[in-house]
């Protein structure tokens, strides 16, 4: 059986915004998701996040980047990412 490799990078938008991850970057350091918690919730909380950072078991790459739906792209995570792993960016809104 062939195991699926996870894309070393994968993105989020909306509206005019996304954000870029690019999992080859990641330490898995969870500043992102801190940032996040802390933005939109007011607290440390890392399940409270927008942003996921999961640590893989037996895979090429060492971690997974997703983001809940509910994510506004906002940037923080991005801004506050100490290894570039994570980039904003402004996109053409999809009509």
């Amino acid at each position: 059986m062939k195991s699926v490799k996870p894309k070393l990078k994968t993105s989020h938008s909306k509206g005019n915004r996304e954000i870029v991850a690019d999992v080859s970057q990641c330490a898995g350091c969870l500043t992102c998701m801190l940032r996040c918690s802390f933005h939109k919730e007011g607290e440390f909380n890392l399940s409270r996040s927008k942003i996921k950072v999961r640590k893989l078991v037996g895979a090429e790459n060492e971690f997974e980047i997703t983001f809940s739906p509910d994510c506004d792209a906002c940037g923080v995570c991005a801004v506050y990412c100490p290894y570039d792993a994570l980039t904003r960016r402004k996109v053409k809104e999809k009509v």
